[in-house]
């Protein structure tokens, strides 16, 4: 049932609660592209400009084959303080990722991204635990994140040309901040 939804477009989002100011997020979708395609999406400054809404600066400081390290300032807004942070993401490539807070004003982020290849293609799982720096009304992170992650998500998807048809593709691109 589960994979029938997915694989007419839906993108599922769990948000999940926790003691801390902040929130967490498990979102999972398909996305009808080679893993590569998405990898590319996903590990692009220049992609991330288009979905990462009110991404004012991003820029990879250090790269091995097993790591990066990210630099990346966001501004949403005048009720959100700039967020200014890096972080070490440690890879498979295209198999899994696991990210983590390096230093920044945010207190906490980490999460990963896991690649399910399929037959017709990519079963993408990805978590996120983010707390502000500064002390944040829980309900106002959380609403940001049931809103902007299935939408960044679905960016995602267009970006990678994986839309199950045209239609989705259109509605995947009218997510993406930048349009």
């Amino acid at each position: 049932m589960t994979l029938e939804r997915l694989k007419a477009g839906e993108v599922i989002l769990e948000t999940t609660r926790t003691d801390e100011s902040g929130g967490a997020a498990k979102i999972v979708v398909f996305i009808q592209a080679p893993v590569e395609a998405i990898w590319d999406v996903i590990y692009s400054c220049e992609n991330a400009f288009i979905f990462l809404e009110g991404l004012k600066l991003c820029e990879v400081l250090e790269q091995t084959s097993d790591y990066t390290v990210t630099r990346q300032v966001v501004k949403k807004g005048w009720l959100i303080p700039t967020q200014d942070y890096s972080f070490r993401t440690v890879q498979e490539p295209f198999k899994h990722a696991e990210f983590r807070l390096v230093e920044g004003n945010l207190k906490a982020m980490e999460g990963s991204w896991d690649f399910i290849a399929m037959p017709d293609g990519v079963v993408v799982l990805h978590e996120i635990r983010i707390q502000p720096g500064v002390p944040a009304p829980r309900f106002i992170v959380r609403q940001l994140m049931r809103k902007g992650m299935p939408e960044m998500i679905a960016c995602m998807r267009a970006l990678a040309d994986g839309s199950v048809n045209a239609d989705m593709k259109t509605r995947d691109l009218a997510m993406c901040p930048a349009n």
